[in-house]
């Protein structure tokens, strides 16, 4: 047996598939007279039976499971015309595992799809599914493109030779999940992991020559005893490009054909504003430091006049427990949950005198009792990261980006950190438990999971009528301005309960279909309220005003630490540039992006002692930090204390994000060849006039030459020492920043 092409009148793409597995064994296109074929190698591991148990740091692992990696086509392809072009269908055996490839050749949307359909009725509990693809490129120079993830913009194939971390559609860390391969006489190759159920692992890993593996871990989970039939999208490809610049605007056809756009009229006060980030009572950090910045609701009331002067325009507000950290209590309980009733509504309301408006951070994530408090700590103590978790213990976001056991670590630290708070500040076990199992996560023997709380299943309709109904108590009553929504996809492992064991991985997703029926909740009580949260993979963006941008802050230490650079990262401040604009072409039309430098998150990571950036770097980087990320497209964030030393910057460029909204569609991003690396610059044309962020993150003088640099430049901000400019030349000191507004020619 060998190999059969199989194509379509309708489409330009053609696929090889071997007869004896039934997997893809490449792709080509033909059209006017170009011919581009790439031979893809398919393999798939199928994990099977076993028992898990709680992981150390979390979760669920599995143990004496049954791994299969060996595919039997059992039928020739057949073949049927759909709605979306024609499918091909291949009935196969998985090692005793009854199963159905898919593939699709499609007239809108990504050239090829491909997907796998196991039938029910089957005595088999599919523990995963993961799926390698090893590429063949014809021999070229071939640049990766990553957009959103963490790489730099087109590194060199053959020098990514270690595995990178890619975030999918409904990823924390999120972009696209689209990767590139791009050559300028072979064209683009296009793999996208689109799964928009599960929320897979996916990893790029380049060969060292023309070749390049991407597997992608499905996080998939079935008990085919109790479903009829259950469907897993795999990944889609696509050779139809020419080059990276085609790529935006065929990116937004794809992201419309599968209906992934944003929000048509985010509220128009939140692109231009500046949050602040308060917390009410106290945080403590392994006994060594206790951060309470305003230890009653009336201490942040005495402070408004200063926030505002600073130049911020909306504080979002973090919840206040019986115990410090992000957990609930109830929803319904405001005193003990946010302050007391009768002094928030007096903030909101003195808030709103000023113009500022007011969210409240609000979590989905579960809840705390002492039961899962002690399984999680005892689950550090005895876990691989014990011995780990010192005060030498790197800032998370500071190492390598893919560098998941350094995660590990800063969270095992967490939990030790807040463990003593967290059990003196719970019940013994939640009413919640008691009243509603079913709003839980499961493992197979029924036991409730979690990482640090018991894990709600979001796509439990009934838990999302009482969340709904917990937003709309807390925006009536207090008059808020919308939420920020944490940790919504936080349990990203599978959930074995009786009534989600037939798609269990799908629970980390059950939040898109709990947002889609808030939105118009919260927009019905108050038109111009905000929904936003944290992940920013695209699958968020749907019914999201705004995201977070967790896929930014290894940025902010990669540019600042040239130690924690990875070889393939972020090199210097122009590789920034080039970063944010081709992840802002690939996002959704309309997508609004939070910025920060400093957060409760950023606050919690570090190692012990430099919570803050300007702590971790110095005060001059840390106001070119700000310089920069202020004035993106988009709100700009800070943590309450992180405005420490940079009171004067803050009002300066919080007037000039107001003029930079009138420019946003006509954004630039500096990154010709010319441009000294060291040296960041975007701008926009707005009201007849340019403005230009330029920031120099080098101890060295660095001098600018453009046309579009003018004579009569006025300087808007000025961080550090001052700069010089005079008609098409710009002079920055050593880590400065400046913003310089010109007339346009």
């Amino acid at each position: 047996m060998g190999k059969v092409t199989l194509s379509h009148p309708e489409s330009a793409h053609q696929l090889i598939l071997d007869e004896e597995t039934g997997l893809l064994g490449g792709l080509i296109f033909i059209e006017n007279s170009v011919k581009r074929e790439v031979s893809i190698a398919s393999t798939i591991t199928l994990q099977i039976d076993g028992s898990e148990r709680r992981a150390a740091t979390g979760g669920l692992e599995y143990f004496d499971t049954k791994k299969i990696t060996d595919s039997k086509s059992k039928s020739k392809p057949q073949q049927s015309v759909t709605d979306d072009g024609v499918e091909w269908r291949i009935q196969a055996d998985l090692g005793g595992v009854l199963a159905e490839y898919r593939y699709a050749l499609n007239r809108t949307g990504p050239g090829f799809t491909a997907s796998v359909n196991f039938p029910g009725d089957q005595k088999v509990l599919i523990r995963n599914f993961s799926v390698t693809l090893s590429v063949n490129v014809p021999k070229d120079v071939w640049k990766v493109q990553i957009p959103g993830n963490g790489l730099r913009n087109f590194v060199p194939l053959q020098s990514v030779t270690s595995g990178v971390g890619v975030s999918p559609l409904g990823g924390l860390r999120g972009s696209s999940g689209l990767i590139l391969a791009i050559s300028e006489a072979n064209g683009c190759v296009a793999l996208w992991p689109d799964n928009r159920v599960e929320i897979p692992l996916v990893e790029f890993k380049g060969t060292g020559d023309n070749s390049y593996t991407v597997n992608i871990d499905s996080n998939f989970g079935s008990d085919l005893k109790v479903v009829n039939s259950v469907e897993l999208p795999l990944y889609s490809a696509d050779l139809s490009a020419n080059n990276w610049d085609e790529f935006p605007e065929i990116f937004d056809g794809w992201l419309r054909a599968k209906s992934i756009t944003s929000p048509n009229k985010p509220p128009a006060w939140i692109n231009g504003s500046m949050i602040y980030e308060a917390q009410i009572g106290f945080s403590v950090f392994n006994e060594k430091y206790k951060y309470s910045p305003y230890p009653e609701v009336s201490d942040l009331i005495a402070d408004l006049d200063r926030v505002k002067a600073m130049g911020f325009s909306c504080i979002q507000l973090m919840p206040r427990q019986p115990y410090p950290s992000y957990n609930i209590h109830d929803y319904w309980d405001i005193d003990t949950s946010y302050g007391p009733k009768e002094l928030m509504v007096e903030l909101v309301k003195q808030c709103h005198s000023r113009g500022i408006r007011i969210i409240l951070d609000i979590l989905l994530h579960g809840v705390l009792d002492k039961e899962i408090i002690k399984k999680a700590a005892d689950g550090v103590r005895s876990g691989p990261y014990a011995n780990l978790i010192s005060a030498d213990t790197a800032d998370s976001f500071a190492a390598d980006v893919n560098d998941w056991d350094n995660y590990l670590i800063a969270w095992s630290r967490h939990i030790l950190d807040f463990e003593k708070y967290w059990y003196e500040g719970s019940p013994a076990v939640s009413p919640l438990i008691e009243e509603h199992p079913d709003w839980f996560y499961r493992d197979s023997a029924n036991n409730v999971q979690g990482v640090y709380t018991k894990a709600f299943d979001a796509s439990n309709r009934d838990w999302q009528n009482y969340f709904i109904e917990a937003c709309r108590f807390l925006m009536t009553e207090l008059d808020i301005d919308g939420f920020r929504f944490d940790a919504p996809s936080y349990n990203d492992f599978p959930n074995w309960a009786d009534w989600s064991r037939g798609r269990a991985g799908a629970s980390a997703l059950g939040c898109l279909g709990l947002f889609e029926r808030l939105r118009p909740v919260m927009k019905s009580i108050k038109s111009d309220s905000l929904l936003y949260t944290e992940p920013s993979g695209h699958s968020f963006r749907q019914s999201m005003d705004l995201n977070y941008n967790y896929d930014e802050q290894w940025l902010v230490t990669a540019i600042c630490d040239p130690s924690a650079r990875a070889p393939w990262g972020i090199a210097h401040a122009k590789d920034l540039a080039g970063w944010f604009e081709s992840r802002n072409a690939m996002l959704p039309r309309g997508s609004v992006t939070a910025h920060h430098i400093d957060s409760h998150d950023t606050f919690w990571w570090p190692s012990w002692g430099k919570k803050w950036r300007r702590e971790q770097f110095t005060l001059a980087q840390v106001k070119l930090l700000t310089l920069v990320f202020a004035t993106l497209p988009g709100p700009f964030m800070m943590f309450s204390g992180g405005e420490i030393g940079i009171e004067e910057l803050l009002p300066k460029i919080s007037k000039t994000k107001q003029l930079l909204l009138n420019g946003e569609d006509g954004i630039s991003w500096w990154t010709e060849e010319w441009i000294p690396n060291d040296v960041f610059l975007q701008s926009r044309s707005t009201e007849g006039k340019l403005v230009i962020v330029a920031a120099n993150f080098s101890d060295q003088n660095q001098v600018i030459k453009d046309p579009r640099i003018g004579k009569t430049a006025s300087v808007l901000v000025q961080a550090g020492e001052q700069s010089q400019h005079s008609t098409g030349t710009l002079s920055l000191p050593p880590f400065s920043g400046v913003i310089i507004s010109v007339e346009s020619t």
